[in-house]
C-alpha cells in the first residue's frame, strides 16, 4: 500500500490556517472519492474537504480543534 498526505488547501490569498472544526470519518474508515472528510473553518469560510482517492484512513493527524496552516497534513490515507 501506498501512503499519501491529506493537507489543508489553500483557501484564499489572505487565509494562512484553518482551524480542524469536526472530522467525518475515523482511522480504519474506507473512503471514496468525493467523501466529506474533514470540516475546516477559517475567518471567512467553513467548508469540509473531500477525498480524492479511494482509501483507507490511517491515521489523523490534526484532532479537532487543531490550527493548521495551508499546507499542513490533516491525515494519512493508504491508497493501492
Amino acid at each position: 500500500m501506498k501512503e499519501i498526505e491529506l493537507l489543508v488547501p489553500k483557501l484564499g490569498m489572505d487565509t494562512t490556517e484553518a482551524v480542524v472544526s469536526n472530522w467525518l470519518v475515523h482511522e480504519g474508515d474506507k473512503v471514496e472519492i468525493g467523501a466529506p472528510l474533514v470540516e475546516l473553518e477559517t475567518e471567512k469560510v467553513n467548508f469540509a474537504v473531500e477525498s480524492e482517492v479511494v482509501g483507507l484512513i490511517a491515521k489523523i493527524v490534526q484532532p479537532a480543534g487543531s490550527v493548521v496552516p495551508v499546507g499542513g497534513v490533516l491525515a494519512i490515507l493508504e491508497i493501492e
